[in-house]
């Protein structure tokens, strides 16, 4: 987002909240947090807030971050062949060693 459309917003949230007066420093720090999200996204939050809320929304309540790249089900889908693999190649049922001493099974 430029700072030319976070102005914008800013505008929009201090037209429609008159109790709102952002501060200097707080303007430079939307300008600061608004440089790594989407402008068109974040107004449809704005003006869903807007609907919602009668308080001036927070950074936190309308910014809306791309999804970064996450990795996580193939590293599930990682953790699953290898178990899979474990199994098979151990078909003999064992009890981990800290469980052995409470059980009345022993190793088959």
């Amino acid at each position: 987002m430029t700072k030319e459309e976070v102005v914008k917003l800013l505008i929009l949230i201090e037209s429609v909240y008159p109790n709102c007066v952002l501060k200097g420093e707080t303007v430079q720090q939307w300008f600061q947090f608004c440089s790594e999200i989407d402008y068109e996204i974040v107004m449809g939050q704005v003006k869903n807030h807007i609907r919602k809320s009668p308080f001036p929304p927070a950074f936190a309540d309308i910014a809306v971050f791309t999804s970064v790249e996450n990795d996580f089900p193939e590293t599930l889908q990682n953790g699953k062949k290898k178990m899979k693999h474990e199994w098979k190649s151990d078909h003999r049922n064992l009890i981990p060693e800290w469980l052995g001493e409470y059980s009345a099974r022993k190793n088959v």
